[in-house]
């Protein structure tokens, strides 16, 4: 229900494309199959996170390459099959980390129509991946403005919408098309917002909620009228806690 899959559901649907979930709990999972309900992430702060669940070190690669084997789950190599053309992929670095090794072992010509979207992926992913992924930065926000925690699913619809609506002619072109475009863009000016406790952030949240409501409003305001910084996982959560206490 979240605006990064929303906008990875457009690029799929715009590019009438099959769409799959990377799934922390369940694999590679196309959009069309039915699944058991359940919640889980490879996120180490949220709430769902799986590392509290396991004994011993946890490996995120390891734990995703043994999801590929499940019933629930398909494989890279159907991912690859068909007669599809481009593979367009986003990813947040924690599940750059889960994927990447499972990932740099699929065919060298399913590789070569990979796209990766997202930031910071270079230290997460196998050096043998690094060409994928696409070289977009912060000048997206100009074009297509949103927050961090969507920029992968923002940057791969941009990329659906104004480079792969033609033939590839192979990834440098691609890519030589994405520098194009931001060409002209500028950086934003970065805001420096203040980093509150998580108490401090409940005690904001109930004191507007005397007069608002709703966590998605709440955050843009607590963004942007209160002026604090907050992760939007994290905002969930302390938004749940504030609503109990005001007995909402």
């Amino acid at each position: 229900m979240g605006r990064a899959f929303g906008v990875a559901k457009e690029a799929a649907n715009f590019s009438a494309a099959r769409f799959y979930i990377l799934s922390a709990g369940l694999g590679i999972v196309p959009a069309s199959r039915s699944i058991p309900a359940y919640g889980l992430t490879v996120s180490p702060r949220h709430e769902q996170s799986v590392l509290p669940k396991i004994l011993g070190d946890f490996d995120a690669a390891e734990w995703f390459s043994s999801l590929l084997t499940t019933a629930h789950s398909d494989e890279w190599s159907d991912v690859a099959g068909g007669k599809s053309g481009r593979i367009l992929m986003a990813l947040s670095r924690p599940y750059a980390e889960m994927v990447g090794a499972s990932l740099a072992d699929a065919p060298r010509r399913m590789l070569e129509r990979l796209r990766i979207f997202g930031t910071s992926l270079e230290t997460a992913l196998p050096a043998n991946l690094h060409a994928a992924i696409a070289p977009y930065d912060d000048r997206l926000n100009a074009i297509f403005p949103g927050t961090r925690t969507d920029f992968a699913q923002r940057a791969m619809l941009h990329f659906a919408r104004s480079v792969a609506t033609r033939p590839s002619k192979g990834r440098e072109d691609d890519f030589a098309a994405v520098r194009s475009s931001l060409k002209s863009l500028k950086l934003p000016r970065k805001v420096q917002r203040p980093r509150l406790t998580d108490e401090e952030i409940v005690a904001v949240i109930k004191r507007r909620l005397r007069t608002q409501s709703g966590a998605a409003r709440m955050l843009v305001a607590l963004r942007h009228e209160e002026g604090v910084a907050c992760e939007q996982s994290r905002f969930g959560r302390l938004y749940r806690i504030a609503a109990a206490k005001k007995g909402m």
